[in-house]
């Protein structure tokens, strides 16, 4: 019996590492879109904006790209200790 439920986790996705890839695409988009908003759309989106704008609107750009890395990593850590425990 033991077998099969390893078989059968191994075949089901692992929605935690799924959910990791998707957010860190969303915010390292989020943050390219932020620094070059006005590239990608042709204006500026937050020219109005008090708080993202000048060298603001870099360092909120910088902090998405670096929580997207950060779930990516996070993401691929817990792919990495799912194959070790099947391994097992």
């Amino acid at each position: 019996m033991e077998p099969q439920r390893k078989t059968r986790r191994r075949q089901t996705p692992n929605f935690r590492v799924l959910l990791d890839y998707f957010m860190a695409l969303l915010m390292l988009f989020f943050g390219v879109f932020v620094i070059f908003s006005e590239k990608i759309i042709g204006y500026d989106y937050f020219a109005d904006s008090k708080f993202v704008s000048g060298t603001m609107k870099w360092v909120v750009g910088i902090l998405f790209m670096l929580y997207g890395v950060f779930r990516a990593y996070r993401g691929w850590l817990s792919a990495q200790n799912e194959k070790l425990s099947d391994n097992e």
